[in-house]
């Protein structure tokens, strides 16, 4: 699989290419209209590593949206605009957030730096902690149908911290891992109330 388009190396100005194969951050690069023009070797460990190796990683290919790959259409919105934004002004963006599995609470940087002559962006992910879940005194629950099946038949998760809510007392999210680990066809994906603020302008 190609990894970069034949103009990528073009678009870079001084950052530099050898420096980003080597990295150990998953690190891609978008063109000003969001698609992917780029991934490190880096991408694809990680991508293999939690299970995208058969689904998403065969459909976040070069050409493609970057878009496709956030779930929900309020963070498909956030981060089109924030992306949009740091093209346009040139500025650096820094996001923090969560990505847990099933076994490991992960939080996560993203920085968005801007290439020369508002051609696109470069995205850098950067690991800040992992822990065992078990260290995080996060309950776990049973992935109970008549709990968090709402009346439209669906579950709901939120986008960010994979939490779910309860459809017999929405109010409550909680720490379900076997919608972490997979979740089934008819889930919805959200922003949860405790994750409200990240996404806020």
């Amino acid at each position: 699989m190609n990894r970069f388009n034949k103009d990528f190396l073009d678009k870079l100005g001084d950052f530099n290419f050898d420096v980003l194969e080597k990295s150990k951050n998953s690190i891609y690069a978008l063109s000003k209209d969001l698609k992917i023009i780029y991934f490190n070797p880096a991408w694809f460990k990680f991508a293999d590593k939690n299970g995208f190796e058969k689904s998403a990683a065969h459909q976040t290919i070069l050409g493609t949206s970057v878009l496709n790959s956030f779930g929900g259409i309020r963070l498909k919105l956030y981060f089109r605009n924030k992306y949009k934004k740091a093209i346009r002004t040139g500025k650096v963006w820094h996001h923090q957030y969560e990505c847990s599995s099933k076994k490991k609470y992960r939080f996560f940087h993203q920085t968005a730096y801007p290439l020369p002559s508002k051609e696109g962006l470069l995205i850098v992910h950067t690991e800040m902690f992992k822990l065992p879940m078990d260290n995080m005194n996060r309950e776990t629950f049973r992935a109970i149908e008549h709990r968090y099946f709402n009346a439209e038949g669906r579950i709901l998760q939120c986008s960010n911290c994979r939490h779910t809510q309860r459809a017999d007392n929405p109010e409550f999210w909680d720490w379900v891992p076997t919608w972490v680990k997979k979740l089934p066809a008819n889930h919805k994906l959200t922003i949860c109330p405790t994750c409200e603020h990240l996404y806020n302008d």
